[in-house]
């Protein structure tokens, strides 16, 4: 189980670990937090979407960097695990909302049927842009 969600970790964020500074973070007010969270929860709701319904052009829909074939696969076997291990997604709540550098963070508890503490970061490249630039899935 944390080998797979460490695979898709290593997988979503290869290319922004590859060019990335090491980066101090500031979290939003709670105020600032939501009104962002706000602005890409469309964006946001798709990925997770797409992911669980193992569909790929909605996954990456938002995602900048354009993903090759190998990819696309190993996403779609890592989705078919993840949603038999963890059952149907069932919703998301905001925890908070982070600048790092140039990039802004928001984070979520994610709740599917069989795993209901799931965080998830999604990572976009600054404050203005709505593309997904990585994302990071967690549970115990």
């Amino acid at each position: 189980k944390q080998l797979i969600v460490t695979a898709l970790i290593v997988l979503a964020t290869v290319t922004l670990a590859a060019c990335a500074p090491h980066t101090t973070s500031r979290a939003l007010s709670p105020e600032e937090g939501a009104a962002y969270a706000a602005e890409v929860d469309d964006i946001v709701e798709n990925m997770i979407v797409g992911f669980t319904e193992n569909d790929f052009a909605k996954y990456t829909r938002d995602i900048k960097h354009p993903l090759d074939e190998a990819y696309e696969a190993s996403i779609r076997q890592f989705a078919d695990e993840i949603i038999v291990e963890w059952g149907a997604y069932q919703g998301k709540t905001l925890d908070h909302v982070e600048d790092r550098g140039r990039s802004r963070v928001v984070i979520y508890h994610l709740v599917f049927e069989k795993e209901p503490d799931v965080t998830l970061s999604v990572t976009f490249k600054n404050a203005k842009s709505h593309l997904i630039v990585g994302t990071n899935w967690h549970s115990e």
